[in-house]
């Protein structure tokens, strides 16, 4: 991410103003990596980020989708398996 913002600041493409210290850009730009062409309507510059984007940057961004799905598949496993919603404390 340092790298692709690095270069769309060279072109004069500056981060989002509204994502400042929340991180949600780089889930976004997780997503459009993996996808591998811009939509149609975002809030990141889809066309910077994909010319800019080198290929370990596709791996990341798949392996930070994977987990995620892992993470939430778990987590979901545990809530039923475990009956992590009537447990008092």
């Amino acid at each position: 991410m340092k790298h692709i913002e690095r270069k769309m600041r060279e072109e004069g493409i500056h981060e989002p103003l509204w994502d400042k210290g929340l991180g949600i850009r780089v889930s976004m730009y997780g997503k459009v990596i993996r996808r591998q062409k811009p939509a149609k309507a975002t809030v990141v510059n889809d066309e910077a980020i994909l010319r800019h984007a080198r290929p370990i940057d596709l791996i990341l961004a798949r392996a930070m989708h994977y987990s995620f799905v892992i993470m939430m598949t778990l987590a979901v496993y545990g809530y039923f398996a475990y009956d992590l919603g009537n447990r008092a404390y």
